[in-house]
């Protein structure tokens, strides 16, 4: 089961009381994973099978998973598991929260897309850092439908080069939406990247 882990705070539905802030770090874990000691959050997603087919990248089988979220990096350390995908989340992911103005609460569908990064060193950290990306970064991708937040991510398992975003989105059909737009034609062929997945889930109320 493919696996990542959310960090930060989100005031969700059904979620212990907590304070609304963006995630530092990710990690996706099979489902019927215990919260961890030191989650902040936590999501139950159901896979979904994604309709819209970018010109480059697959589509994997997605199933029942959890999504949790820390604001510590040590807690997170320790609930780190072989196997399991964790991620440190970039600088630029808060440019993109605050320009849509969407609330994190209002998260109803979950959309991960990984790649290898074809960059020294593998990560997107240098091309967000980038004056010109800073700048536009937030509009960029907040002016697409219920998009709420992109997680900008860094592998912290393997080989640490892989890197993509964890989406927040207001509905599945947005994400279908999204992935069949120009812009993100676009995106995908030029980001420097290769191996590319997209994995879509659907948030469960309890």
């Amino acid at each position: 089961a493919r696996r990542l882990l959310v960090v930060g705070e989100l005031d969700l539905p059904r979620r212990e009381d907590c304070t609304m802030s963006l995630a530092s770090f990710l990690q996706l874990a099979p489902a019927g994973t215990e919260r961890p000691d030191g989650a902040t959050s936590m999501l139950t997603l159901e896979g979904k099978t994604l309709t819209a087919t970018p010109s480059m990248g697959t589509k994997p089988a997605t199933e029942a998973c959890v999504l949790f979220g820390f604001s510590d990096e040590k807690l997170m350390e320790g609930a780190e598991v072989d196997g399991h995908r964790s991620y440190d989340v970039l600088p630029g992911s808060e440019k993109v929260l605050e320009a849509s103005g969407r609330k994190l609460s209002s998260v109803k569908a979950v959309l991960i897309i990984n790649g290898t990064v074809k960059l020294d060193p593998p990560n997107f950290r240098g091309m967000l850092e980038s004056e010109e990306m800073s700048a536009n970064v937030g509009n960029m991708f907040a002016q697409h439908d219920g998009l709420i937040v992109k997680h900008f991510l860094a592998a912290r398992w393997g080989e640490k080069n892989r890197g993509g975003g964890c989406y927040f989105f207001q509905s599945t059909e947005e994400i279908e939406k999204y992935l069949s737009s120009d812009f993100w034609e676009g995106c995908v062929k030029e980001t420097p990247w290769e191996n590319v997945t997209y994995e879509m889930y659907a948030v469960v109320e309890k």
